[in-house]
């Protein structure tokens, strides 16, 4: 289920995890906010903030993935396709979060690096939104699947992005490589997610590396 619907029986990695992803989301709408109608201080102070957050993002994933490779009632392609796709989304958040800062002096460039992080990690909670509510409606006979709720909402969100590419080429006749970068990533984690569920290979690995981690 998501996290908030959960979120009394939720144990404290589940906690750890959702307040900090929750928080970081809640603080890029903040910053913009605050870079045109406060003083360039108070942008800074919760840039300081927003590192310990995302560190706080990525450390959490990683306490609950090994929980997600054992789970004996998770089918494959949750268990391992979205161990990969975690990997992948948690590098390219963190990639993103690191050039945001080393662009911090360039407001375009600093904005859209950390806009993009928004995009790898999106998708495992819009997914559910959109899955579980059916789900529950349907009375556990949803029309779609799983992996089907993962690629509508893959669609919307490229789409998405896809618009603030062409918003950018229309206004500075260039593609900044943030958005470019987030696109092609997000879009082969993504559909790799079906495949590496099912490669024997990714599957031992699974167990053998993440699987320990509990």
């Amino acid at each position: 289920m998501t996290y908030w619907s959960v979120f009394t029986d939720a144990p404290w990695r589940q906690h750890m995890h959702g307040l900090t992803a929750t928080a970081w989301y809640l603080l890029l709408i903040l910053q913009p906010w605050l870079i045109h109608n406060k003083p360039p201080a108070y942008h800074r102070k919760f840039g300081i903030v927003a590192l310990f957050l995302a560190g706080g993002v990525v450390f959490s994933a990683f306490q609950v993935m090994p929980y997600q490779v054992i789970n004996e009632f998770l089918p494959d392609i949750l268990k391992y396709g979205f161990s990969f796709a975690d990997l992948c989304a948690l590098t390219g958040f963190s990639i993103a979060v690191i050039l945001g800062v080393i662009n911090a002096r360039d407001y375009n460039k600093h904005a859209r690096w950390m806009i993009s992080t928004v995009f790898w990690v999106l998708l495992p909670a819009t997914a559910r939104l959109l899955y579980f509510p059916l789900l529950a409606a349907y009375e556990g006979n949803p029309p779609i699947t799983y992996i089907q709720a993962v690629y509508i909402c893959f669609t919307a969100a490229h789409l998405a992005l896809l618009y603030l590419m062409v918003i950018d080429y229309r206004k500075h006749q260039k593609i900044y490589t943030s958005y470019a970068f987030a696109f092609i990533g997000v879009a082969f984690y993504t559909l790799a997610i079906a495949p590496m569920g099912k490669w024997q290979w990714w599957i031992d690995f699974c167990h053998a590396v993440i699987g320990r981690g509990m």
